[in-house]
């Protein structure tokens, strides 16, 4: 556990050959999912397994390929503009493996729903605009607050991170979360459990455990008194 607690948040050098190679094979796999959501990829290849894929609404295709385009972009900024640590290739590569399962997955679901969005699209569209602000906002404005002189080496407990810990996980919970209901299959709730399941049982010991290590009292005071992810639950 302690190497991963390296690999995932303790590099002190900063990212280099990684985020280029995980900017390509992140937008490759967007691109994939576009041909598979609006070129009629999924559709040959359900021919080629003896499935029926035919195209389903096309409203619900739209709307998720926009998404993960949407998600692409705001990764490529986490990693560029906010991300100040390195990374480990195993690191990148299980990152950009998980997306493009993701993207499958809900391609599939997607592209065989004939179903007319409904109100249940609607508010997962809405749930991924949450997520997505929540999630960058929180970063960019820790970004900015510690690009200030007098808070380099400072532990940051503002804007968002006042109510959660980890309101970056929080908002990919609810990105994710929306994009199920876009789907349109209640399968798809398997991503955002999954996500749940490895932010509490990995991602969050792991990033605490650095953070006390690197914070020391600071951190555990405001760990006492601020919820893990989710504000007034855990």
């Amino acid at each position: 556990m302690r190497k991963l607690q390296h690999s995932l948040y303790e590099m002190e050098r900063p990212p280099g050959a990684e985020r280029f190679v995980f900017a390509i094979l992140a937008g490759a796999w967007v691109a994939l999912a576009w041909y598979l959501l609006l070129g009629g990829g999924l559709a040959k290849a359900g021919g080629w397994l003896g499935q029926d894929w035919s195209a389903g609404d096309p409203i619900r295709r739209i709307c998720l390929a926009v998404a993960f385009f949407i998600y692409y972009i705001r990764t490529l900024f986490t990693v560029f503009v906010f991300q100040k640590r390195g990374m480990g290739w195993g690191s990148f590569f299980g990152i950009t493996t998980w997306t493009l399962c993701i993207y499958i997955f809900l391609a599939i679901l997607a592209e065989t729903d004939h179903r007319p969005l409904g109100y249940a699209a609607g508010a997962g569209l809405v749930l991924f605009a949450v997520g997505s602000w929540m999630n960058s906002y929180a970063e960019y404005a820790r970004g900015v607050w510690k690009q200030l002189p007098q808070n380099r080496g400072r532990f940051y407990s503002g804007g968002l991170f006042r109510y959660s810990r980890h309101p970056n996980y929080l908002g990919d919970l609810l990105s994710f979360s929306g994009l199920s209901l876009v789907a349109g299959s209640w399968i798809s709730f398997a991503i955002p459990l999954l996500m749940l399941t490895g932010f509490v049982f990995v991602n969050i010991p792991l990033l605490d455990s650095h953070l006390h290590d690197h914070y020391g009292a600071a951190f555990d005071q405001y760990a006492n008194r601020t919820p893990k992810l989710i504000p007034f639950l855990y």
